[in-house]
């Protein structure tokens, strides 16, 4: 997928949900072309950061939209920042992404938790093999969810790297591809031995990375200062 194409796709996101009302502050794309696992089937999934006003922000709703080319999530700019501090590693990548409208560089900082990221991987291997309507006829098909072994093995990548994001390439992004949409003859009993690998590779680095992780705070007077500015602009 071509960067200009996914650039147009967040600018129409944009601009579609201002006319809803939403104070957009910055929309970032979030999912696989992040990592260049995208293919001919991928989404464009985005999350969008918005000034609220004062009933948004006593209300401290989140507002999705499913739109024709991806799901976008939408969180007030102090949702974003709770969020992200706890270093969920798909909000970490949204805040490091190349692709995005508005200024995150404020949060560009904040490091993924090893335990959020152990968590989310759990998330995938109970995934595994359950028949959830979206993926039913992948399992019934391969005995368990390709899709889900491939996001198992890109968890462990990146935390075994330590890094933020990780991009795949050449070889490395080709097998992760054939993965991903089950072009690999595995058997179920192969790729449950997969994934149980994975798992313990998860587990070698996994204390050594906990250790070294701290706490994350939110520079809540900066987002004050942001959120002012846009109301005394707007009183304008």
């Amino acid at each position: 997928m071509k960067n200009n194409e996914i650039m147009k796709t967040l600018k129409e996101y944009k601009e579609h949900i201002e006319k809803d009302g939403l104070q957009v502050f910055a929309i970032a794309l979030k999912g696989s072309q992040n990592y260049n696992l995208s293919d001919e089937e991928s989404d464009i999934d985005a999350n969008l950061v918005f000034i609220p006003t004062l009933t948004q922000l006593r209300e401290n709703e989140k507002y999705e939209y499913e739109l024709e080319k991806g799901k976008v999530t939408c969180h007030n700019i102090y949702k974003f920042a709770d969020i992200v501090a706890k270093g969920n590693p798909q909000w970490v990548e949204v805040c490091n992404t190349e692709y995005k409208i508005g200024d995150l560089s404020m949060f560009a900082h904040y490091k993924i938790n090893p335990s959020a990221l152990k968590g989310m991987l759990m998330e995938k291997v109970h995934a595994f093999s359950r028949l959830y309507p979206s993926r039913k006829k992948y399992v019934e098909e391969f005995g368990y969810d390709p899709k889900q072994l491939h996001h198992i093995i890109r968890l462990v990548h990146l935390l075994e790297k330590n890094v933020k994001v990780y991009k795949y390439t050449d070889e490395e992004r080709d097998y992760m591809l054939d993965i991903k949409r089950g072009r690999f003859p595995y058997t179920f009993e192969e790729a449950t031995a997969m994934k149980d690998e994975y798992v313990r590779r998860l587990y070698k680095v996994y204390a050594t990375r906990k250790s070294a992780y701290k706490e994350q705070v939110v520079d809540y007077d900066t987002i004050d200062s942001i959120v002012m500015q846009h109301y005394i602009e707007g009183m304008k």
